[in-house]
């Protein structure tokens, strides 16, 4: 548990980094992206069909993360941490919830340990606590309080990332049980490979990317 949370610590310190360092750092997402392509490759159990699919959807992940770094230049690097976090709070809840609360399997065959009431906690808290986070960072302009001053994106990018990442989730552990793997690789310690770390990133990026208009403004 001490390796796991350590090396998670310093997993979200090197995403910390690589959103907010440099206006060019944020392209740096480029290299987990191609290592979940990588282990997409070296899953022998997957079809080729499968394994093509996998490295799609992992390039069109790709791709749509270069689509809003280019998009959005200078408040990129703050979008894109803003979505790992609600990722992290998705995940630590749903994880919470499912622990207290779990009876119903979300998806016994794809994930047993996950259950919808875990999930909701994860997504009750995903939108409450996402919501005042960006409240709180448009500054004085919006009030928790007041929802009438809060921008369009303090709660529909939440709100979509709340029902993205669950999804995502489930998306790559498909993949793993295609692939008959329980981890996708040894990429971080106590956490498995790429896969494990960015699944549910994959989704929500992309649906983000093609959403972008609708969600990502004020």
């Amino acid at each position: 548990m001490m390796q796991r949370s350590l090396w998670g610590a310093l997993y979200a310190l090197a995403i910390f980094w690589i959103c907010n360092a440099e206006p060019w750092s944020p392209f740096l997402l480029g290299l987990p992206l191609l290592g979940v392509a990588y282990e997409f490759l070296l899953m022998e159990r997957l079809t080729p069909a499968q394994r093509g699919m996998g490295i799609l959807y992992a390039s069109l992940a790709g791709w749509s993360t270069y689509h809003i770094i280019t998009t959005w230049t200078d408040t990129a690097g703050f979008i894109l941490f803003s979505a790992f976090l609600l990722i992290w709070v998705s995940d630590s809840m749903a994880y919470v919830g499912g622990n207290l609360l779990g009876r119903t399997p979300l998806a016994p065959t794809l994930s047993p340990k996950k259950t919808w009431e875990g999930a909701i906690v994860g997504g009750l808290f995903t939108l409450i606590l996402g919501t005042a986070y960006l409240v709180q960072m448009d500054g004085p302009i919006s009030s928790f309080s007041d929802p009438a001053t809060w921008p369009r994106y303090a709660w529909a990018l939440p709100l979509m990332i709340a029902f993205s990442a669950p999804i995502g989730d489930l998306v790559g552990s498909s993949f793993k049980r295609m692939a008959e793997v329980k981890d996708s690789g040894v990429f971080l310690p106590g956490h498995g490979g790429f896969l494990d770390r960015f699944d549910s990133y994959l989704l929500s990026i992309i649906i983000l990317s093609f959403l972008q208009s609708l969600i990502l403004i004020a």
